[in-house]
């Protein structure tokens, strides 16, 4: 049987030269210097201790996270102007980048993106969204010859409403072309599932994003639902931050997505005993205390330009799968029914053993026959499970 799902395929590479790219959200990194549009609490050297102490302790936690990340294009969120780039820059030692763009307007809203580069743009410009300060940021690489464009976002926060993200959410559709190879990153204050209050659905219905099936294909599809975070505001943990691509990117031409290389920075150095991220702190009174890095987590993923040769996963049992180590996956079970479904889990079964799939990304109907992709499995308590798959399709 033949599997089109070319983002499962197992690729054998030959001459392949990789990208690595990044999105951080650095959590509000301002200078020393007083240019009139500073949040209150970052006014240099006053009651808040924005000073030169937490300042130098501010730079040099983000500049070991940028790193440690070790991106060769990396757009980073909440940044004051130029100057305070270039000495996020000058902080990386030998691992400085060559390229800085940056996007700052003479009227401009406190803090924007900027994109530390190891390779030369061959195009930039930014796109304003009528009624908001932050404009889409468009750069235009070659990488290894092969022409790519990187949309840099930062939406408008939960509290702007759904109409602002939406504002963002059609411009930056209007931009895009399905035949080109695109990258569309950054905050986007906008969860990968749709919430009861509808937070998240420009997003979904509005530029189509979702899983490989959809129209843009989101890489935090890559990941198992129990780690899909990159924010945690009180004990909510969020999908806010993305790294978005075409389908373009899995067509076996030119510049591709490297499979299973999408990740979350989860360094133990960012992270409290809960797992959540180690905010750069203010007190009650928004006084700094000189401890933290970012109240976001950084997004990875690879890009590559190869030749490629095609493999088609293994077909195999429930038995044979339960048995395998991740590394030898993807992998294919073959006209399995779906035994239970309820609200958490499916129950699968081929007649002669069972799994489970714990929070499926999709619908299955009991009673109903698929071919599944399977891309990893794990253990819960004594038993295997299905932590990340997909349908190929529904057996009739």
């Amino acid at each position: 049987m033949r599997y089109f799902i070319l983002v499962f395929l197992i690729l054998t590479s030959l001459f392949a030269k990789n990208f690595k790219i990044a999105t951080y959200n650095v959590q509000n990194l301002f200078d020393l210097n007083v240019d009139g549009d500073e949040y209150k609490e970052y006014i240099p050297n006053t009651k808040s201790k924005w000073n030169k102490k937490n300042f130098t302790i501010k730079l040099k936690h983000i500049s070991k996270v940028v790193k440690d990340l070790d991106a060769d294009i990396i757009a980073l969120e909440e940044i004051e102007n130029l100057n305070v780039a270039r000495e996020l820059n000058s902080a990386l030692g030998s691992k400085k980048y060559p390229y800085i763009y940056t996007f700052f307007k003479k009227n401009r809203h406190t803090v924007d993106s900027v994109v530390f580069s190891r390779y030369k743009v061959a195009n930039k410009y930014s796109v304003k969204i009528e009624d908001y300060p932050r404009d889409i940021h468009v750069l235009k690489f070659y990488l290894d010859h092969h022409k790519i464009t990187f949309f840099v976002n930062h939406w408008p926060a939960y509290k702007h409403g759904y109409k602002a993200r939406s504002a963002y959410a059609k411009e930056l559709k209007s931009l895009l072309n399905d035949k080109s190879e695109f990258v569309i990153m950054g905050d986007l204050n906008t969860p990968l599932r749709v919430d009861k209050k509808g937070w998240g659905k420009s997003l979904k219905d509005i530029l189509k994003v979702g899983n490989f099936n959809s129209q843009l294909y989101d890489l935090w599809y890559e990941v198992p639902r129990g780690i899909r975070y990159s924010h945690v505001y009180g004990r909510n943990k969020n999908a806010i931050d993305h790294i978005i691509v075409s389908k373009t990117l899995f067509d076996d031409k030119n510049i591709e997505y490297k499979p299973n290389s999408f990740g979350v920075f989860r360094k133990g150095y960012l992270l409290n005993k809960y797992g959540y991220p180690k905010r750069w702190e203010l007190t009650k009174k928004n006084i700094h205390v000189g401890k933290g890095y970012s109240d976001h987590l950084a997004l990875f993923a690879v890009l590559q330009t190869k030749k490629y040769s095609k493999k088609k996963p293994k077909i195999v049992s429930i038995s044979y799968l339960k048995n395998m180590f991740n590394d030898l996956l993807p992998a294919v079970l073959e006209n399995v029914e779906a035994i239970r479904v309820d609200k958490y889990s499916v129950l699968l079964g081929d007649g002669k053993d069972r799994i489970k799939i714990y929070l499926p990304d999709e619908k299955y109907k009991k009673g109903k026959k698929y071919d599944i992709l399977v891309k990893k499995i794990g253990k819960y308590h004594r038993d295997m499970e299905i932590q990340l798959c997909r349908i190929i399709k529904e057996v009739k």
